[in-house]
């Protein structure tokens, strides 16, 4: 599946959990992956999560033949906001051509008070298509629960090892105002690793729309 709960690197949006935070690996048997990498800024449903600031990613991820997975994916915040941790565990499955996950995702920021949250994370994919919905379940910070993200995207390869992903979304926070959250993104794999550009925008006239340049590494 092209967007589960798993986070790889998730600097471009479906990064939230993608994550908009997000990209799957082999359930043929059970298997450790890693991976780590560098963008020049951290977007989360459109938005700088990172104040702007260059971030370093990286995760591991660990998956099962029965199709349960858990794993621990971790952000540099900038700004001395410190890093955000997150631990997740789900399970993904198929009905036909359909793909399924749901799983609970804890994000934990240790350098920041009363930031720390939970969500549950449902994704349906159909070939390179999916849709998927955080919705937060708790938090320290009582304004942030029933908030919920939706996103519709994909991604397909247009050229041999470029591949052109695009999401759509709409954020609905418990406490403030509502935005549409949008992104277009490019990514070049080599043997050296992946390298992206990415265009993320909202419809908020009073934020700026977003470049960032990206580096991973999957090992």
């Amino acid at each position: 599946m092209k967007a589960n709960m798993k986070k790889t690197l998730v600097s471009s949006a479906v990064a939230g959990a993608l994550m908009v935070g997000t990209v799957g690996f082999s359930t043929a048997k059970a298997e450790l992956e890693f991976n780590v990498g560098v963008f020049s800024d951290y977007i989360l449903y459109g938005l700088s999560e990172s104040n702007n600031n260059a971030v370093v990613q990286g995760g591991v991820d660990w998956g099962h033949e029965s199709g349960f997975y858990l794993g621990s994916w971790w952000s540099t915040l900038g700004d001395g906001d410190g890093q955000e941790v997150d631990l997740y565990l789900g399970y993904e499955f198929a009905a036909g051509d359909v793909d399924f996950d749901i799983g609970y995702v804890y994000y934990y920021y240790p350098g920041l008070d009363d930031a720390d949250f939970g969500d549950i994370v449902a994704t349906v994919g159909y070939g390179p298509v999916y849709a998927s919905v955080n919705y937060a379940i708790h938090a320290d910070d009582s304004d942030v629960t029933d908030s919920a993200y939706y996103a519709i995207g994909g991604e397909a390869e247009v050229m041999p090892d470029l591949s052109l992903g695009a999401e759509l979304g709409y954020a609905d926070p418990d406490v403030g105002d509502d935005w549409t959250f949008w992104s277009l993104g490019l990514t070049k794999s080599t043997g050296m690793g992946d390298f992206s550009l990415t265009y993320a925008d909202t419809d908020d006239s009073d934020e700026d729309p977003l470049f960032v340049v990206g580096y991973t590494m999957s090992f």
